[in-house]
């Protein structure tokens, strides 16, 4: 069994866009192929089609969505770090110039 590495944020956003368009297109065509009159064979192929293709674009989602959640988690991190910080420095006296100036 081998193992892929994780994507990367750009590729992240990629594959999760990429799947969100995969289901508005699958819905729009099964909608159209339901409501226009179209031959009996049409709409099962379709329905097969529309069904499938947006499991097979959310195999790597999972993948992505735990890359991206990860960098938001680093992001509120560094925040959370800077926002410690300033409240330290905050709290130290203040000390008057020693040139008295």
């Amino acid at each position: 069994m081998s193992h892929r590495p994780l994507p990367t944020r750009r590729q992240a956003i990629f594959t999760c866009v990429a799947c969100a368009i995969t289901v508005l297109v699958c819905a729009a065509l099964m909608t159209a192929a339901a409501l226009v009159p179209a031959p009996h064979v049409v709409i099962p192929a379709a329905a097969l089609v529309c069904i499938c293709l947006p499991i097979v674009a959310a195999v790597d989602v999972l993948a992505s969505i735990a890359v991206l959640r990860a960098s938001r988690a680093d992001v509120l991190d560094g925040k959370r770090a800077l926002s410690e910080m300033r409240r330290r420095l905050d709290r130290l006296p203040e000390t008057r110039h020693p040139l008295g100036l």
